[in-house]
């Protein structure tokens, strides 16, 4: 089975699994977006637990591993669905209406994502915040989750500087220290991280 082969028998193996957790999952309507981000956050965790880049290397490793015990991959899927589920419903948030915010806050955090997209080592920052997430057991929605803590503390030296921060004043390793604290307390919160405005059935 060649790689695109076997990464859609993922795929297909992760909505039937979704759906044995969920009642009345319909993956080809609105419930699709879901299987979306869940196929999405198991191929970045896959990454980190492998410690690869490539996702062929992954799906090439999963075939090796699984090619000939389908039972055994769809348990270890069936187990990954339900981490990944319980993880969704303590840190996503779906809302009907935008979620409201202080036009201060707002402003800082269009500064923030602005002054993110062009700082140094943009993909190695939200690569190690990706991979603490991950270690730190986190699985769903692993990168906006990364990048919103990444232009939080981005905000937060706005704040600091009177919104005078320029991307000169930037220390990438500052920003994932910062960062890097934060997801070391995540254990210990339970709340959500990810505010998502869609209204799947299933939620």
């Amino acid at each position: 089975m060649n790689t695109l082969s076997f990464k859609n028998k993922i795929f297909s193996l992760l909505v039937e699994e979704l759906g044995t957790y969920i009642p009345q999952f319909k993956p080809y309507t609105s419930d699709y977006q879901m299987v979306i981000y869940a196929s999405k956050d198991l191929e970045i965790w896959l990454k980190v637990k492998m410690n690869a880049d490539d996702n062929r290397v992954i799906y090439e490793r999963l075939e090796e591993n699984f090619g000939t015990k389908p039972g055994d991959l769809r348990l270890s899927i069936n187990f990954w669905a339900g981490m990944w589920l319980k993880k969704w419903r303590e840190r996503v948030r779906i809302l009907s209406t935008r979620f409201e915010m202080p036009p201060d806050h707002i402003e800082r955090i269009r500064k923030a994502r602005r002054l993110y997209q062009n700082i140094d080592y943009k993909s190695e920052l939200k690569h190690m915040a990706v991979k603490k997430l991950v270690d730190y057991g986190e699985i769903c929605m692993i990168e906006p989750i990364a990048e919103n803590l990444i232009i939080e503390e981005i905000a937060k030296h706005i704040q600091k500087r009177n919104r005078n921060l320029t991307l000169v004043a930037l220390n990438p390793l500052s920003i994932y220290n910062a960062v890097s604290g934060r997801i070391s307390r995540l254990p210990k919160e339970k709340g959500p991280l990810i505010y998502l405005n869609i209204k799947p059935n299933i939620f």
